[in-house]
């Protein structure tokens, strides 16, 4: 190599590290995801982090995501309330970039995903990952906490608190939550029955089941449905490139 070869090389490598780091592929820049934004909505008991993988797969093939702490973490507010919080997950993907929407949830966040697109539309697809809370299961055992509930509503307290029956994976424990919340969530002929709500949406649906989960978590109602060999918690990881693939056929 010649003094003038040598110093254009040198020359060219301090360029290279002088120059900004540029965004890594996969993050909206391209991908199959590319103007994708999914909205991320976790279950009752498990928090965020089943979803931590999905996320990564979903980030990976371009999309934007987000995955907001949903208020029954800690109490429920009524299911009008938490579409409301939903509606903001929507408005901060789109701020980022998304051209179009998907709410994918898992468990609760499936009904509620589901409930946010038959009540409002406005998104393009919706995926229902191992759907879970169906209240005309639930009053099974939780009809004494509901009829008291709704006779706290009638008597103009249904923003009281109070405790009251959950049901989670065969197992009940107690939560205290307002009247008027738990009503909404809980009643068999309220908005939380996914059947009837999956019935009105009219966006695209892929219900991605667990073989291995209750079957009364299973409730397809149109859509395209895919099982794979997975629990109730780990059907978003395990099934997160059946995702991927589903939404960027869309």
């Amino acid at each position: 190599m010649t003094l003038m070869t040598r110093r254009a090389a040198l020359t060219g490598l301090a360029s290279l590290a002088a120059a900004p780091l540029l965004p890594a592929v996969g993050l909206a820049q391209g991908g199959s995801l590319a103007g994708w934004g999914v909205v991320l909505i976790h279950g009752k008991a498990g928090g965020t982090g089943p979803l931590n993988a999905i996320d990564r797969q979903l980030k990976s093939a371009g999309a934007v995501t987000t995955i907001p702490r949903m208020s029954w973490a800690s109490s429920y507010r009524t299911y009008d309330e938490t579409l409301a919080e939903v509606a903001r997950a929507i408005a901060a993907v789109r701020a980022q970039g998304a051209r179009k929407v998907a709410l994918a949830g898992h468990s609760l966040g499936a009904n509620v995903s589901l409930g946010y697109a038959a009540k409002f539309g406005g998104v393009d697809a919706v995926i229902a990952m191992a759907p879970g809370h169906r209240p005309e299961f639930i009053v099974t055992v939780a009809g004494d906490s509901l009829a008291r509930a709704k006779g706290m509503v009638a008597a103009g307290r249904g923003g009281e608190r109070a405790r009251f029956t959950d049901f989670n994976q065969g197992q009940t424990y107690e939560i205290t939550t307002t009247a008027a919340a738990y009503d909404s969530f809980f009643d068999p002929d309220g908005p939380a029955h996914m059947s009837r709500t999956a019935g009105r949406v009219r966006a695209p649906i892929l219900w991605l089941i667990g073989s291995d989960d209750r079957p009364a978590q299973r409730v397809p109602v149109g859509g395209r449905t895919i099982t794979i060999a997975a629990g109730h918690r780990d059907t978003p990881t395990k099934g997160a490139g059946e995702v991927v693939a589903w939404l960027s056929g869309r």
